[in-house]
């Protein structure tokens, strides 16, 4: 086991390279890269500046040994990369390997299938409406809120330090249903003063009600904005991706074409 002693180059590395990730990354993700990078620098045993490519390939080895899936081993890539080029040494960044790794498409469900599992539960409605995550909706606040036009300031997560402020627009068959639960739920400035646990089991409760498998809350967000793109399809034989992607907080218009994909499937096996 390294010691853990003033001057051990492997704390000294692993604290400096999460200082970096500080500036550019969320801090979740930079606490699983550095993680990710001491588990690393403590199987090589080694001085950071001594590690050598066959130290990397016996490690992702090891890891594989373990059971380590894809997903993960794509993950600790990528943490290792941005390491090295951290430390400024390019050919053991270009060297790590990366785990091939497709996600799974975004699980969604019909605009009948969804209005029937959300049911006039206030947190469903305005979760699907306005494409929340769940921990989005905590954050919503009274005083970000206009009750007539239903413009609301939403906070977007996972926006690693960008702008992450919106200022949506309830619909208006949900917009009843939020102003009657903060007259009737709300405490204080928070609009749904639920834990996410809380929230979760209330869409699981709805969810094995109708014999839905497989299914979360985020199948909400994903079945909202599968739902514009089908929409703007069949209205104007086109999707808006910069309008979409903007509503729903993507960083990248690259994550908003998979539910422009989903979409023009869709519409093709209905015809």
């Amino acid at each position: 086991m390294v010691q853990k002693i003033k001057g051990n180059p492997i704390r000294e590395a692993v604290r400096d390279f999460r200082s970096f990730l500080g500036y550019g990354k969320s801090a979740s993700t930079a606490n699983s890269y550095s993680g990710t990078v001491r588990k690393f620098l403590l199987y090589v045993r080694k001085d950071p500046k001594d590690i050598t490519p066959l130290d990397i390939t016996r490690w992702f080895d090891s890891l594989q040994d373990e059971g380590y899936s894809p997903r993960t081993l794509n993950h600790f890539g990528w943490a290792l990369k941005s390491f090295f080029d951290f430390t400024g040494n390019r050919d053991l960044e270009n060297r790590t390997p990366i785990m091939d790794y497709s996600a799974p498409e975004p699980k969604w469900l019909t605009e009948k299938a969804t209005l029937e599992l959300i049911d006039r539960v206030p947190v469903l409605c305005v979760g699907y409406d306005l494409a929340l995550r769940i921990g989005e909706c905590g954050l919503l606040r009274k005083s970000g809120f206009n009750s007539e036009s239903g413009d609301i300031t939403v906070i977007r997560l996972k926006h690693k330090n960008q702008r992450n402020r919106y200022i949506l627009r309830i619909s208006d068959w949900c917009l009843p249903l939020l102003n009657r639960w903060i007259r009737d739920h709300a405490r204080g400035d928070i609009i749904f003063p639920q834990s996410v646990n809380t929230i979760r089991r209330r869409f699981i409760e709805r969810a094995r009600k109708l014999n839905l498998e497989g299914y979360s809350f985020h199948s909400l967000r994903h079945s909202k904005i599968t739902h514009l793109a089908i929409r703007d399809i069949e209205e104007r034989g086109m999707v808006d991706e910069l309008k979409l992607s903007k509503f729903a907080g993507h960083l990248r218009v690259e994550t908003t074409r998979q539910y422009v994909h989903l979409a023009m499937e869709h519409l093709t096996y209905a015809r």
